[in-house]
């Protein structure tokens, strides 16, 4: 359960224009149309089993209803393989819960005041379909300017589904190298009933590729399990 719920979070990616895991505290404009399109490759180890995980790819919309407001559409399709003791036991390629939400700002940055909104999406299983299945999740997205290059983003967030509880948090430090180029270096925890809380790092570079393209690669790795993944997105935004 615990990797299923690492999975969900990690495929959540997006700052500002370009993609990262932590989500952002400003939504894209009234009218503007955003697709992230990710491919990320995970591989957990715990005692003698692995599992290895490809999205492939996940793809996220989002949507500017208003200044204020994001309509946001998640498809995670996922290829799993599980190994015992080195040795293949199986494989499977799934379309994983929809998400289905929105993204409301809340206020602007003042002083040590952060620039915030809330997040809220229901988490929408496609096979065996029942009500009573469907789960929700609940972050409160924040970040801070520290400078005209760097910034601070930070989520805490909550993921309810049946019997199934999980709390993670995610902060940010964010690098305008030029206008072309952006770097980050994040920490990523999360939890689930009485598993402890794990905490992961990676570290990652983007490339704005014109006016409506941005290419984002990172690498990470878990600080207090085995886990190591790595992956890109590509983000392409228009006006309608």
């Amino acid at each position: 359960m615990q990797f299923r719920i690492i999975t969900l979070v990690m495929f959540m990616v997006q700052i500002l224009v370009c993609g990262q895991t932590v989500e952002p505290s400003l939504g894209v404009e009234k009218r503007m149309l955003q697709f992230e399109f990710e491919s990320l490759y995970l591989s957990e180890k715990e005692k003698a089993e692995e599992v290895n995980s490809w999205s492939i790819p996940s793809v996220l919309l989002r949507y500017g209803l208003s200044n204020s407001l994001e309509f946001q559409f998640n498809m995670p399709f996922i290829r799993e393989a599980v190994y015992q003791d080195n040795s293949f036991m199986s494989s499977r390629t799934f379309l994983d819960k929809v998400q289905i939400g929105l993204s409301a700002n809340l206020w602007k940055e003042n002083g040590l005041l952060p620039e915030a909104a809330l997040m809220l999406r229901a988490l929408v299983p496609i096979y065996e379909y029942d009500t009573s299945n469907v789960g929700r999740l609940v972050a409160l997205n924040m970040s801070n300017s520290l400078s005209d290059a760097l910034s601070l983003n930070y989520n805490v967030g909550w993921i309810s589904e049946e019997g199934e509880n999980s709390g993670y948090y995610i902060v940010n430090l964010s690098w305008e190298i030029s206008s072309k180029i952006h770097s980050f270096v994040e920490f990523f925890g999360s939890t689930i009933r009485d598993i402890d809380m794990s905490h992961n790092i990676n570290t990652g570079i983007g490339f704005n590729l014109g006016k409506s393209f941005c290419l984002d690669v990172s690498v990470g790795n878990g600080l207090n399990q085995d886990m190591f993944f790595a992956g890109g997105i590509l983000t392409y935004q228009l006006n309608i």
